[in-house]
């Protein structure tokens, strides 16, 4: 279920456009490991590999709401991405540090709207308008954290790398979102 297609030699690309909204020259993209869905440890796993929204996971997971913080957003046109963290609870501890590109025609305008006002998480938006949706593993990683996303993910327990997933969440049929998920250590 959810096996990553991509290799890292093949992943680069993919992983170099998404990383580069937000550039971070610590980030090696050489440091980085791509995993199978069964090779994904403990909690990990269970918070990663899945087809679901990682709002209603991780709201599972903390038993309350995930409120989103934005660090950087960019907007051209119909593209936006942004740099976040979710939070378990407002003000509480981040559970999810990553970066979100979504091509906007692919909704419709007050979608684009509560998207842009970048207030609510993603996965509250889609669910709340009905938006029939997919979500897709591109693949799972093994992620340094001598970076920006180690900084805003607290540097984790001395942990060197966090676990997490690049996906593509499908709107009406049309690959929408591309997305960088990482988990905290110890969570």
């Amino acid at each position: 279920m959810n096996e990553p297609r991509l290799t890292l030699a093949t992943a680069n690309a993919w992983l170099e456009e998404v990383l580069g909204q937000f550039p971070d020259d610590r980030i090696a993209l050489d440091k980085l490991d791509v995993l199978s869905g069964d090779s994904v440890p403990g909690i990990y796993n269970e918070l990663l590999v899945h087809t679901h929204h990682m709002t209603v996971t991780l709201e599972k997971r903390c038993g309350c709401p995930v409120f989103l913080e934005v660090i950087k957003t960019r907007h051209e046109g119909h593209d936006y991405a942004r740099k976040l963290v979710l939070r378990a609870g407002e003000g509480g501890p981040v559970v999810l540090a990553g970066i979100m590109r979504f091509r906007l025609e692919c909704v419709r305008e007050e979608i684009r709207q509560a998207i842009v006002d970048a207030s609510t998480p993603l996965g509250r938006i889609l669910i709340e308008n009905e938006v029939l949706r997919r979500i897709e593993t591109v693949a799972f990683l093994r992620f340094p954290l001598q970076n920006t996303f180690g900084e805003l993910l607290g540097g984790g327990a001395g942990e060197d790398f966090a676990y997490g997933r690049i996906a593509i969440i499908f709107c009406d049929d049309e690959p929408a979102v591309e997305l960088l998920e990482l988990i905290p250590p110890g969570i």
